[in-house]
């Protein structure tokens, strides 16, 4: 009789180093980020870097391991071949896409050896929804996990550098070795374009950001677009720095009319604000 492959069992194969190597890993948690943990194999490929080709070459390589450790009974093609990757996904096609799904036993392994791969923040929505949610926050939650997942982010960070898009932050000047690669990554697509056939592209779609500009353009919906997130911190800097301007000014005068300052001072002071044209 063929071993089960409970979600105990993935847990142990899961952490055997000898069997699981890092691309397998990868795409279980690519796959894991999206929405009901499926996408298409050419949606794994793009965000893992390579092609749906060598993803089913490894996927043929990591059941022949396990199969040497576990009696595992593979789907049988019509050629007398195997279906290796109806191991660890279930599979159909659509339209001219064929989707992978990962086994709900295999989602749970994940789970309980925290090796989904998300990177949660907290201002982010959750990735669990229920069916009486608009159909617009399923789409959020669609984008949010472009955001969340490690390879698509790490591809991002790669090509931008982990400087943020909005305010140029650097963790890494502030911080140090603390802070070195640290970043929320973005998704620039509208969440009224995203479909069930769309396709990340980590580099032209997602841009790294800080957490506190994250967070602003997020909270509006629909979400603001970086360069209104630059406009809107380029006006408050002006205020704040005319308001900083008759401060100083106000000061200046109040020291010269008491005497504190001489009137040298004071004339200083209006001509390093500008207010002297």
């Amino acid at each position: 009789m063929a071993t089960e492959l409970t979600s105990s069992l993935w847990v142990e194969i899961l952490q055997n180093g000898k069997l699981t190597n890092e691309l397998d890993l990868a795409m279980f948690q690519a796959l894991y980020s999206f929405e009901s943990h499926q996408a298409s194999a050419s949606q794994v490929g793009l965000i893992l870097g390579t092609h749906y080709g060598p993803l089913n070459l490894e996927l043929g390589r990591y059941a022949n391991r396990i199969s040497k450790l576990y009696d595992i009974d593979f789907t049988e093609r019509s050629n007398k071949k195997y279906k290796f990757w109806d191991l660890f996904f279930n599979g159909w096609d659509e339209g001219t896409k064929f989707i992978w799904q990962l086994r709900p036993e295999l989602v749970e392994a994940l789970e309980k050896s925290n090796l989904t791969g998300d990177e949660h923040f907290a201002e982010e929505l959750p990735t669990d929804t229920s069916e009486s949610f608009l159909e617009g926050v399923k789409r959020t939650i669609t984008v949010n996990s472009y955001e969340r997942n490690s390879k698509a982010r790490e591809l991002c960070v790669k090509h931008w550098k982990a400087i943020c898009w909005v305010c140029e932050f650097d963790f890494e000047k502030t911080y140090g070795e603390l802070g070195k690669g640290f970043i929320h990554v973005h998704h620039l697509l509208p969440v009224s374009q995203i479909s069930k056939t769309y396709q990340v592209d980590p580099i032209n779609d997602l841009r790294p950001v800080c957490p506190n500009c994250h967070s602003m353009l997020h909270k509006r919906n629909p979400t603001l677009e970086i360069d209104e997130l630059k406009t809107i911190i380029r006006q408050t800097s002006g205020k704040l720095a005319e308001k900083k301007a008759i401060t100083k000014a106000d000061a200046a005068f109040k020291n010269y009319r008491d005497g504190k300052e001489p009137v040298h001072d004071l004339i200083d002071v209006i001509k390093e604000l500008g207010l002297d044209d």
